[in-house]
């Protein structure tokens, strides 16, 4: 319990008083990471918090500037559930079904268009690791990508803002292939599919819930940073690391580039 000890104090004050046990310990480690002692103290049914009188008035303010990190993050942190991000989605799926539909009629798009290491530093084909995005190997491998991808992209446009959000997912699918591409050459390889963004707009989030959880509070500390970092690694190995032809990778690439544009992105946006 953070309960600090208070030694050879003339006189204790109220700073605040709370209905429940939990408010008044989360409000006293404010003030034990100010490296001051302070007090909890059950009066007349509710939770006070004392501290040193002399330091009375550095506490007041550093509650009280906690008190309006914690409104604006709660209020940031409440996001949209409706339509938001939908329009650019639904073109996003029709682009795919499009262009699958015309990979069947002439196999030489999948050839043309596809992430290559050779095509990219030795041709200079530079649009191969965007144009890869829109191309899949089968049916299968596009509904994959539609149904799962779709999920992290609607939530990434909910979260930056549509325009921005498929401006970031497109470029962390871009930047991921580019990488991918690199490690591997001088090996040929090639790669097609949008899960790189996809995994990117996975990325985006994790950034976005990094930024969000070291703000989360008016003392910083990392901890609450490992909780977005670890969830979107469980999803990444879990849609992203399974099935024989997959581009782990990739994958992570795409992750990893997603994850830096989404602190960046996030942190010029002051989401907190």
């Amino acid at each position: 319990m953070p309960e600090g000890i208070i030694e050879e104090v003339d006189e204790l004050a109220v700073v605040g008083q709370w209905q429940s046990l939990d408010e008044a310990y989360e409000h006293a480690l404010v003030v034990l990471a100010m490296n001051l002692d302070c007090f909890v103290r059950e009066i007349d049914g509710f939770f006070a918090l004392e501290v040193d009188s002399g330091n009375e008035g550095v506490i007041r303010d550093e509650l009280d500037e906690y008190a309006v990190e914690q409104q604006q993050w709660r209020e940031r942190a409440e996001l949209p559930v409706g339509a938001v991000g939908m329009e650019l989605a639904m073109l996003w799926v029709l682009l795919l079904v499009g262009i699958f539909l015309c990979q069947i009629k002439d196999p030489a798009v999948t050839e043309r268009f596809s992430n290559s290491s050779i095509g990219l530093f030795v041709e200079g084909e530079w649009w191969r690791p965007f144009t890869a995005l829109f191309l899949h190997a089968d049916f299968h491998h596009l509904a994959g990508n539609v149904l799962i991808g779709g999920v992290f992209c609607v939530m990434v446009a909910q979260s930056f803002g549509q325009w921005r959000g498929w401006l970031l997912i497109l470029a962390s699918g871009v930047m991921g292939n580019t990488i991918t591409a690199g490690v591997h050459y001088p090996e040929a390889f090639r790669s097609i599919g949008a899960s790189t963004a996809t995994f990117g707009a996975l990325g985006l989030l994790v950034g976005m819930g990094v930024v969000l959880a070291w703000h989360s509070r008016s003392y910083r500390k990392l901890k609450p940073i490992v909780v977005p970092v670890a969830v979107g690694l469980v999803l990444l190995g879990w849609f992203g690391a399974g099935g024989v032809d997959t581009d782990v990778l990739g994958h992570l690439f795409g992750w990893l580039s997603g994850a830096v544009l989404g602190l960046v992105a996030a942190w010029r946006m002051k989401v907190v």
